[in-house]
């Protein structure tokens, strides 16, 4: 694989070769990506369960979409590609409820906001029954992509931490 080994941390600008193999591996892995070696790591907390999320850095959002597409007999496009290698953000998809504030990295003493929050109404469900995935984006700019980092989920009532290291992600 040329991810493994050619890298330490995430890869804020991978090259057509990475690009073209990651997809390759995403649908070869069809129902299998989140527990592969590439996208393992990028896992933290109960994930796929509430409680639980998914470092999303741009070969780990191109393996998983590839699967996903490959699994529904359609392809990863060009246009789709070229979305995901132009974001400046890496993204955090958490599985939680309604009572999460916000979602913010720490990286050693620093501490990085999200630039954005995407949390879906739940229209008054029972957060512990209906479990959404919140999104946080975090700007490339601001993170240190080989380092041990603190996924702090911040909620109405307590704070949950998850550490997860960048240079285990791709």
């Amino acid at each position: 694989m040329i991810f493994t080994g050619t890298s330490q941390g995430i890869e804020v600008n991978p090259t057509k070769e990475q690009i073209d193999e990651v997809i390759k591996y995403g649908e070869a892995n069809t129902g299998k990506i989140f527990k592969t070696e590439l996208v393992a790591p990028a896992t933290f907390g109960n994930w796929p369960a509430f409680g639980g999320g998914l470092v999303k850095s741009k070969l780990i959002h191109l393996a998983v979409m590839s699967a996903m597409k490959m699994r529904a007999k359609k392809n990863v496009t060009e246009e789709e590609v070229n979305e995901i290698m132009g974001t400046t953000d890496l993204t955090i998809s958490y599985r939680g409820g309604a009572d999460v504030y916000k979602i913010k990295l720490r990286q050693g003493v620093n501490i990085i906001e999200p630039k954005e929050m995407v949390k879906p109404d739940l229209r008054g469900k029972d957060p512990t029954k209906h479990a959404i995935f919140i999104i946080a984006s975090f700007p490339f700019s601001k993170l240190d992509p080989n380092a041990r980092t603190s996924i702090v989920v911040v909620k109405d009532f307590g704070t949950d931490k998850y550490e997860v290291d960048f240079s285990d992600i791709k």
